[in-house]
């Protein structure tokens, strides 16, 4: 939805500027803070189908219980390097909603509510992260990695 949200305000612009040379103000804040939305938003989903970039090159030639170490020392760092994003963006949101800070382009968009949706993705990323050691771990456990 927003990534349409997106492409509707973009053509909108594009629409108005050339044909009635009437540009929409605020297209380029409003749009770039929807792809931020839209990016941190879908990064935990995209985490629980195991969508992002992940290179085997190295590791299929391991052994399967070595792999699952690995995947568990990532998940773990994952998870470590998120939450003080999170916590970060938290604080940054914060301050951010305290003082009502406004990014002056040309129309003044406040900038908390987008700081807030870094918080939140990344939040909800690293439950995804816990999930996925909690599933790693069980899976390890259990004798040639079956899943119950």
């Amino acid at each position: 939805m927003v990534l349409l949200g997106i492409l509707a305000l973009m053509s909108a612009e594009v629409f108005f500027r050339y044909l009635f040379n009437k540009p929409i103000l605020g297209t380029v804040e409003i749009s770039s803070y929807l792809l931020v939305i839209f990016c941190f938003t879908g990064m935990a989903f995209v985490q629980s189908q195991r969508g992002h970039i992940n290179i085997e090159l190295v590791t299929q030639k391991l052994p399967t219980g070595f792999q699952r170490t690995l995947r568990i020392i990532m998940l773990i760092l994952s998870l470590v390097i998120f939450a003080v994003i999170t916590w970060q963006m938290t604080i940054a949101f914060w301050k951010s909603w305290e003082m009502q800070e406004v990014r002056w382009g040309a129309l003044p968009v406040p900038v908390w509510p987008v700081k807030f949706m870094i918080a939140f993705g990344s939040f909800t990323l690293c439950l995804q992260f816990l999930l996925d050691i909690f599933d790693e771990i069980r899976n390890k456990m259990l004798p040639h990695g079956r899943r119950s």
